[in-house]
Order: structure tokens, then sequence, then C-alpha cells
């Protein structure tokens, strides 16, 4: 019984693993597809920078987000995700930046407030 416990594992022992993996696929698939017949669409780069940041690609998930900001200035979601992958990659002074974004757009912002605050508690002094 221990030596069943102490085994090592893979893929194909979790098969709920494998089928996540192939459903995060096909939403990529998908996010792909409304981003090809709409490139002007910031919700669907914003769809596929939530799915990328899931699958731990932060770089890529940066990389959507600042289109959908790009593409929708006023993005405020996209700004927090943003802000959040940000401090997912350390770079703690970027979020801080997007969190004074999202402020200056809508001062009232519970959340860029808290966020931000942690920040520099935590990590800035």
């Amino acid at each position: 019984m221990i030596k069943t416990l102490f085994r090592k594992f893979d893929k194909n022992d979790f098969p709920g693993e494998q089928k996540k993996s192939e459903k995060e696929k096909k939403l990529l698939k998908i996010c792909n597809k409304a981003i090809y017949s709409n490139p002007k669409n910031p919700v669907a780069y914003f769809n596929r920078g939530n799915l990328n940041f899931k699958l731990g690609n932060y770089m890529s998930a940066l990389k959507d987000y600042n289109k959908a900001i790009r593409l929708n200035p006023k993005y405020l979601h996209a700004y927090h995700s943003r802000a959040i992958t940000k401090e997912k990659l350390n770079y703690y002074n970027g979020a801080i930046s997007d969190y004074n974004l999202i402020l200056k757009i809508d001062s009232s912002d519970l959340l860029a407030h808290k966020n931000k605050n942690i920040i520099l508690q935590k990590f800035i002094g």
C-alpha cells in the first residue's frame, strides 16, 4: 500500500486533468477564431488573456490584455487582469501603474485601492 502512495504519477493517472487540458485547448481555439473574425474586439483579447493566465502563460496573457486596452483604453477589467498578471511576474511597479490608471478612470474603484495598497505595504516599503 505504501508503494502506491509514493509511485510517480503521470497525466494518464488523472483523466480529469487530461480532459481539462483538452477543454482549454478548445477554448483557446474559440478565442483565436473570435479574434480572427473580429480583430478589433477587445473582449476577445481579454477572454484569451484570461485563459492564458489560467494556463500559466503569463507573457501571452499580458500581450492579450495590452491589446484589449489599446482597443478600449477604459476597459477596467483588462487593467485589473493586467495588473494581477504583472504582480504574478513580480513586476510590482507596473502593477501599481495599472492600478493608478484604473483610479484615474474610476477613483472609487475599491479593488484597485486595496490591491495597490497591499503592494505598497508588502513590496515597496
